[in-house]
């Protein structure tokens, strides 16, 4: 159906319940690319939103990590967003900073090996409560103490609009390590062309930087997604005619 839309890649937070082989003749036979993919939750406590900042954690987190890596690459997922994980009861930030820095250096250089790039993303703490990784400078100080060339930023417009970013600005300024957007209403999280941003001019002016990668619809429709499309239609895609 996003192909019949007009899109040419699709994300999946979670597409581990379905077989590499089977996901990957889905894409062949649509003709869209599997763009972006998240590391998996804890099967004993999904809550946590990602271990790769628990410094108890570590082999299970690298265990997911690997089973990721080993995914995307199997169906040509060029993305990894590893996610951070919720700040645990005794844990200081400093103790998940330098824990989120190993397991990502780690990340990263197996990553490398499979052609898989790692990404991390801030997520906006209204939404998130207790989310460790939450602005973009956070996220780029991160990505400078790994010095990895393999580790790079997703920015969510929507997560930095949420807490009063400038999100061209962001972009411009974290512009050499970002590898993938996304974007959303604010707030509310709907279609892009609702709510209190400009998302289709900032569409427009990070365009006019040279931004030549993907652009995620991770948005909640407000009514169904056929009917909300209507943001979409300047950049080819609309819901297809009834036969």
């Amino acid at each position: 159906m996003a192909a019949r839309c007009g899109f040419r890649g699709v994300e999946c937070q979670q597409p581990y319940c379905i077989p590499t082989a089977e996901m990957g003749d889905a894409l062949n036979r649509a003709g869209v690319e599997m763009v972006l993919i998240n590391t998996p939750p804890s099967a004993s406590d999904p809550e946590l939103r990602g271990l790769a900042i628990l410094p108890d954690r570590v082999a299970e987190f690298r265990q997911l990590a690997e089973t990721a890596i080993q995914y995307a690459a199997a169906i040509g997922c060029p993305r990894l967003h590893v996610v951070a994980g919720r700040l645990a009861a005794g844990l200081t930030a400093g103790q998940a900073e330098d824990t989120f820095v190993a397991n990502l250096a780690w990340a990263a250089g197996l990553g490398q090996e499979h052609g898989v790039r790692i990404l991390i993303e801030p997520l906006n703490g209204i939404d998130n409560p207790g989310y460790f990784l939450t602005t973009a400078a956070q996220a780029r100080k991160i990505i400078d103490r790994v010095g990895h060339e393999n580790l790079y930023l997703q920015y969510d417009l929507y997560h930095g609009a949420m807490i009063g970013e400038d999100v061209v600005a962001r972009v411009a300024e974290h512009f050499v390590v970002i590898d993938h957007l996304q974007m959303a209403g604010v707030p509310g999280r709907h279609e892009p062309d609702t709510g209190d941003v400009d998302m289709p001019a900032a569409f427009a002016a990070i365009a006019d930087m040279g931004y030549a990668g993907w652009l995620g619809a991770e948005y909640r429709p407000a009514t169904t997604t056929m009917a909300g499309l209507g943001w979409a239609a300047p950049y080819g895609i609309a819901a297809p005619t009834p036969a």
